[in-house]
């Protein structure tokens, strides 16, 4: 099998040039650049989710210390006896006709008093506040802001008030005079019973938790803005590193060493890691190609200048004789025609041969191949008279092991096994023998039977160097396998684009010094076209002639 290029897994330290070529990059403004964009993202979501935690905080916060308010308040309340009036002659607490109320009402025990101590005060009145007995520090102007009359006798309110400028909330309960009659009882509400606290002091302590909320808030906004466009720059460091690599080797004057510039990779393994990864694989495969297009031209322009060489030695030799007025031979005239017409024969072969590929590489493989079903083996004996009149002094033997039929074009696969067996047969000396075997096996690649091609020969081998380049355009491997022995160095890459087309591959092994064995592996059971349809298999075994 063709062992791939070696691939390059370390970073190539290589510092860009400052050449003339290319175009400077723009510059982005502040405003619209990714890094500034992600920081923005990352500021607003965390105010966002800051106010929203503030907000919630400190109304759980409030509604919390006005529960614990509300239930020192009923504490509070509980400790005055209930001051209804259930029957007439009772002494009363407040008395309906002259709304008088009885002193002693709010007990005097350390109970009481320890309630005033923690900020309580109690009050009991009539409906118009004309006569109260209170206990503790009550705001001056409470009557002024609290509505007794709307007291109903069934129930208590829990109300917050402003007295001058301060927050209070206090407890009503209604004080309730009962009296009965033939027709029923009757009950009126002549008084309240009134506990509150003043809301300073929580006031206070939320006002507090919102300045340090916001303080904190504020400092981990600009904390994380800080950590937000740090990190930011840091996770855009790589990409910042591909442009200005890209933009040096866009500007680098010698395109060859620009394009040798590799990306330091992280050992982070995140995707900035692998986008570095995949642009230096990018770059080696631009290079790669570079580097075969300049070789490309080179061996173009020097097989191209050999035969216009000869054919314009040979002109130049016919007009210094016509201009000399010296008669010409005609065995001279003739070989120096014949010259003309053999070397302008083998440029027109090697110009059809570029455009073959050339039209391969700007229409893809399928252009070249026009499948039907086929016999490989008329496909090889038609291929095999042909190698027999190339063959000088080797033996060429052709073995069919299984006849098979093929979804595929029969013309193309001709040429293929004549590339093929011209390769071997120039490069095994007189007296070697060259095999064409067909067959069918399973691939160690798909695990699929596949028509299996062979081509083996007893020649000098090909050194492992050289195998990976075997198929390049224009390569030649140093030695016997030269110019000297014939051909473009374009039959190869002919044959595997031939056999790529039918979506197939070619596999060599070649021991340096024991021959070269080439196998074409063609799939049976699919067409290059999307065919599914499955082709018999013969199952005959036979051994055919050899040659």
């Amino acid at each position: 099998m063709i062992p791939k290029p070696a691939h390059l897994t370390g970073a190539k330290n290589g510092k860009a040039g400052t050449g003339t070529g290319g175009r400077r990059l723009p510059s982005i403004s502040f405003f619209r650049s990714i890094r500034f964009r992600l920081t923005a993202w990352y500021t607003l979501v965390l105010v966002i989710i800051i106010a929203l935690l503030g907000v919630l905080l400190s109304t759980f916060l409030a509604r919390a210390l006005e529960n614990e308010v509300d239930n020192r308040l009923r504490n509070g309340s509980a400790q005055i006896d209930d001051p209804s009036i259930l029957r007439r002659g009772e002494v009363l607490v407040v008395d309906p006709g002259t709304g008088w109320v009885r002193e002693d009402i709010i007990p005097s025990n350390p109970e009481i008093d320890a309630q005033v101590t923690s900020g309580l005060f109690f009050v009991v009145s009539n409906l118009d506040s004309s006569s109260s007995v209170s206990k503790g520090s009550v705001p001056q102007g409470l009557a002024t802001v609290l509505d007794l009359s709307s007291l109903s006798p069934d129930s208590a309110l829990m109300r917050t008030v402003s007295v001058e400028g301060q927050r209070v909330r206090v407890l009503l309960r209604p004080v309730v005079l009962l009296s009965g009659s033939e027709t029923g009882f009757d009950y009126r509400v002549i008084g309240a019973i009134i506990v509150g606290e003043s809301l300073k002091r929580q006031d206070d302590v939320i006002k507090l938790f919102n300045q340090l909320l916001r303080t904190a808030g504020a400092g981990g906004v600009l904390l994380a803005t800080w950590g937000g466009w740090l990190l930011a720059g840091r996770a855009l460091a790589p990409v910042n590193k591909i442009t200005s690599t890209a933009d040096a080797i866009a500007r680098q004057g010698d395109a060859r060493e620009s394009l040798a510039t590799r990306l330091e990779v992280n050992e982070t393994g995140d995707e900035l890691a692998r986008l570095s990864v995949t642009f230096n694989d990018m770059l080696e495969r631009i290079e790669l190609a570079f580097n075969g297009q300049r070789r490309f031209i080179a061996d173009a322009s020097h097989e191209l200048r050999t035969p216009l060489t000869a054919i314009r030695g040979n002109v130049d030799v016919l007009l210094r004789l016509a201009r000399s007025g010296r008669d010409v031979e005609a065995s001279d005239l003739e070989e120096s025609l014949g010259d003309m017409k053999r070397e302008s024969a083998r440029m027109a072969r090697l110009i059809n041969d570029l455009l073959l590929l050339a039209r391969t590489d700007a229409e893809g493989l399928g252009h070249m191949v026009r499948p039907e079903p086929v016999s490989l083996e008329v496909v090889a004996r038609e291929a095999f008279r042909t190698g027999e009149s190339l063959a000088a002094g080797q033996t060429l033997r052709l073995t069919i092991r299984q006849p098979l039929m093929i979804y595929g074009d029969g013309d193309r696969l001709v040429q293929v096994m004549i590339i093929l067996l011209d390769n071997a047969v120039r490069h095994t000396p007189s007296g070697g023998t060259v095999d064409l075997i067909i067959d069918a096996a399973e691939a160690e690649r798909t695990g699929q039977l596949c028509a299996r091609i062979q081509v083996v020969d007893s020649g000098e081998g090909i050194p492992p160097e050289h195998l990976p380049h075997l198929f390049e355009r224009f390569y030649r491997v140093e030695g016997s396998r030269s110019r000297l022995a014939g051909g473009s160095g374009l039959g190869l890459a002919i044959a595997l684009a031939i056999v790529r087309g039918h979506n197939g591959w070619i596999e060599v092994e070649s021991p340096e010094g024991k021959g070269t064995h080439i196998t074409v592996w063609l799939p049976i059971l699919e067409s290059p076209t999307g065919t599914t349809g499955e082709l018999p298999i013969l199952p005959t075994f036979q051994e055919a002639p050899q040659g």
